[in-house]
């Protein structure tokens, strides 16, 4: 099932485009920064240290790639795949320190990011809101999206718990991950996060339809098939590609000239069959790994 298949209410990715929320968002921001809201956060955390969630950022970069604002925001000097790439480093490692940071590593965060001093640099420049809040939109669609594939469907009240807990640390990253509307840019109105995971699911599918693949994006595509992946990791490339072909609106995929192939098809349904049964019995501080790897890249720059 593609990112665009939303067929059941209780789960995180597949909504209905036309479900109502039966429930507003609760979470609640303060301005002077304060920790509270974050020291309440219970799904979040959960779903996080699962390092299998990490898996979609393949999809991710291909969807924020395919957008209009996005895949020319590149200059000249520059590389949308390192642009892109660098921007979701970034970003992972500032929510992993805000969900599973210590008190004084989310304070230190906050801080540099106040002083507009974030500690880790984005060779990405974007000037548009409205861009911004998809390069968030894809990671929060795709980790949740993947997490059910391996873990099943929450239910609702857990779904419902996550999205606002997803929103609430956005809105401590706000404006470095996401778009303020604090500079009183009646624009900004148009773009900020959707309320609710309903209406989430409802801009999500009107994004969708705007997605092209350029040429730019189909470098990209290109640039990531040939770099290496760290140890034994690249050795899973071919098992990656499927997964990555699998989640992707067919559009999309068909786009980036990645058929989904009776190969394909066959290489994510054995590694999906696999992954369940067995990624959940491995040691929890592996499974963690990636994510305190995102943690660790925020520590050391604000030791």
């Amino acid at each position: 099932m593609s990112l665009e298949e939303k067929r059941d209410i209780d789960r995180i990715t597949p909504v209905p485009s036309s479900a109502s929320s039966t429930k507003p968002q609760t979470a609640t921001y303060n301005s002077n920064n304060s920790l509270s809201g974050l020291d309440n956060l219970q799904v979040l955390p959960k779903i996080l240290q699962e390092g299998v969630i990490f898996v979609a950022c393949g999809p991710a970069v291909l969807l924020q790639a395919a957008h209009p604002g996005l895949n020319t925001a590149s200059s000249a000097s520059s590389n949308l795949t390192d642009d892109l790439t660098s921007y979701l480093h970034a970003a992972l490692s500032y929510i992993a320190c805000l969900v599973l940071g210590s008190k004084d590593e989310k304070q230190a965060l906050l801080a540099r990011l106040g002083l507009g001093q974030p500690p880790l640099q984005s060779s990405l420049k974007v000037t548009s809101p409205t861009s911004q809040l998809w390069l968030v939109a894809t990671i929060y669609a795709t980790a949740a999206d993947f997490y059910q594939r391996i873990y099943g469907a929450f239910d609702y009240r857990t779904a419902e718990a996550a999205y606002d807990e997803f929103a609430l640390v956005l809105r401590y990253l706000s404006p470095t991950v996401l778009p303020s509307a604090s500079a009183g840019d009646q624009s900004l109105s148009q773009v900020s996060w959707p309320s609710t995971r309903a209406e989430f699911w409802k801009y999500w599918d009107a994004e969708l339809s705007k997605l092209v693949v350029s040429a730019a994006a189909h470098d990209v595509a290109s640039e990531l098939q040939k770099r290496d992946l760290p140890r034994g990791v690249g050795l899973t490339k071919p098992v990656l590609r499927a997964i990555t072909i699998e989640m992707l609106p067919e559009h999309i995929r068909d786009g980036y000239g990645a058929k989904s192939t009776f190969m394909t098809r066959q290489l994510y349904a054995t590694a999906i069959g696999l992954l369940r049964p067995v990624y959940p019995c491995l040691p929890k501080g592996w499974r963690s790994g990636p994510a305190s790897y995102y943690l660790e890249e925020v520590r050391k720059e604000i030791k």
